[in-house]
């Protein structure tokens, strides 16, 4: 099966349909979506010619299965490749997604990062308020107690779950990665960052696209992260693990004064990257930055020194979405499962001297 990554960005042959809610144009539109070239990015749209509106907007199947999510209509891909248009959780899954399904694809001393979905985030802000800002136990009663001790289990289980590769598909387990990359959306600042967990240096590094607009302060959910981590990887068992890299003998994770683990409540260590590229002031981009810094990071380039095209990226990224979902859609994906096929086993018979009769 094709990926993601193999579909070349021509967008004379990649469509998205821009025309207007035109009846003479319907068949047209249904048929054959404008060239993405066409489109007229300045061009003012009036509240009564909206072109994604109920057919206009439509696909000629009933969806595009992108395995962790699903666009049922063409505003999913307006809104990815236009500009001032924010990117969603979702959007941002789906490149997160394809980025690492063709990571894992190489071989165990090859792999250096993993990515997570949007709810890595909300699971730990979950478990966060569960210990740090909830009530005092003390004050309320057994039966809420357990009730609140049942909810917070489950955010705990998704948690060392998905380090464990459970729940995300195409994961891997973090043992065997350098790094981990997490879409945090600053509620608070209406934001997207992409935080990078350096797990040798034990580091949180958050890439912050608007950095040079704004006051430099650690976002509240970075701070979480870095404060629940550490518990989460002791309970997943991710320290036993040495079959790749012996994270205990890292320095990093060591007692300066007793040359012992360090213990949970040591929070991981936060920096922002510096001389990355900045959006502007003024754009809805936060999104459009967390996916290129993620691809960039993934290909070792530098980010400060490539030339970083707003409105030809967003055309990439919904260009290739839109034609791996549309051929998919028509039936000539058949499978989602890049895997190499597993061998099979070989079953040999063993010598008849070697077999024990029971009398």
């Amino acid at each position: 099966m094709k990926r993601v990554s193999e579909l070349q960005p021509t967008y004379e042959s990649t469509h998205v349909d821009t025309e207007a809610n035109d009846p003479k144009k319907d068949d047209e539109a249904h048929q054959a979506p404008q060239d993405l070239n066409e489109v007229n990015m300045d061009e003012r749209w009036k509240p009564s010619e909206d072109k994604y509106r109920s057919k206009a907007s439509s696909f000629e199947f009933e969806m595009m299965d992108f395995v962790i999510a699903f666009s049922i209509n063409k505003n999913w891909f307006y809104a990815m490749s236009q500009p001032n248009k924010c990117w969603t959780d979702q959007h941002i899954d789906v490149v997160f997604y394809y980025l690492r399904k063709k990571f894992k694809l190489r071989s165990m001393n090859q792999y250096r990062y993993i990515t997570v979905n949007c709810l890595f985030i909300s699971h730990i802000k979950n478990t966060y308020e569960r210990y740090y800002l909830a009530n005092d136990d003390d004050l309320i009663s057994t039966q809420e107690h357990i009730d609140r001790a049942s909810a917070v289990y489950v955010y705990e289980r998704s948690i060392t779950n998905i380090i464990k590769c459970f729940e995300i598909p195409a994961a891997l387990p973090w043992h065997l990665v350098d790094d981990v990359y997490i879409l945090v959306n600053c509620g608070e600042q209406f934001h997207m960052v992409l935080a990078v967990v350096e797990l040798k240096s034990r580091v949180i590094r958050v890439y912050d696209s608007s950095l040079g607009s704004r006051k430099k302060a650690i976002p509240h959910e970075i701070k979480m992260l870095s404060k629940m981590l550490p518990s989460y990887l002791i309970d997943s068992g991710f320290f036993e693990k040495t079959e790749r890299t012996n994270f205990v003998d890292c320095d990093a994770y060591k007692d300066n004064n007793y040359g012992s683990l360090l213990e949970a409540q040591v929070p991981f260590m936060v920096e922002f990257a510096q001389d990355i590229m900045q959006q502007k002031s003024d754009s809805l981009d936060c999104g459009l930055y967390v996916a290129i810094f993620a691809e960039y990071l993934r290909n070792q380039i530098e980010t400060s020194l490539v030339d970083f095209l707003p409105k030809y990226l967003r055309k990439r990224y919904g260009a290739l979405l839109w034609s791996y979902g549309s051929k998919k859609a028509k039936g000539a994906y058949v499978s989602e499962n890049d895997d190499p096929p597993k061998s099979k086993g070989v079953v040999t018979q063993p010598p008849e001297e070697d077999l024990v009769h029971v009398v």
